[in-house]
């Protein structure tokens, strides 16, 4: 069996994971490790309900780095109004972006998307694939996209399937 590679020595970029050996030893790699490098985004962000949802957002954030809130806000095409809305108000896309602003602010280096893709439609999926192209390329991110959806091997925003 070919060993993969540890996550952490992967170059910055956007990757698509679609074997379940690869799968089985990140995660294995992520349950070891130490220090808070790999972030995780879902369809389904679990929020604390007695925060908001900007404060939900900035949990955790180094207060030094909460002023770029607005600058990864835009980044990831957030208009300011939807922080003022309820989570149960909230459209799947809408919980996926705010992850990726609240990883942003938190200087991940690695992150992970899962279960994301559940009701996307296909232009917020596209829109979603080339975001985290641009983010592993701008911030110099590893992104690992967990899927099996075919249709994403043929994606021109994939740097390397695994």
């Amino acid at each position: 069996m070919e060993q993969t590679n540890h996550v952490e020595q992967l170059p910055a970029g956007f990757y698509l994971v679609v074997t379940e050996a690869y799968r089985k030893d990140f995660f294995n790699q992520r349950d070891k490790q130490t220090s808070p490098t790999i972030g995780e985004v879902t369809g389904n962000w679990e929020q604390l309900p007695y925060l908001s949802l900007k404060e939900n957002t900035l949990l955790g954030v180094d207060k030094t780095k909460r002023p770029r809130l607005l600058t990864y806000s835009r980044l990831a095409d957030i208009n300011l109004k939807l922080f003022t809305k309820q989570e149960k108000q909230l459209t799947q896309f809408d919980k996926i972006k705010l992850q990726f602003v609240h990883l942003l602010l938190k200087e991940t280096s690695i992150i992970y998307l899962h279960d994301c893709f559940d009701s996307l439609t296909v232009n917020q999926m596209q829109w979603l694939l080339g975001f985290c192209h641009q983010l592993a390329q701008k911030y110099s991110l590893c992104i690992l996209l967990f899927s099996k959806n075919e249709q994403l091997l043929h994606s021109p925003s994939i740097d390397e399937i695994f």
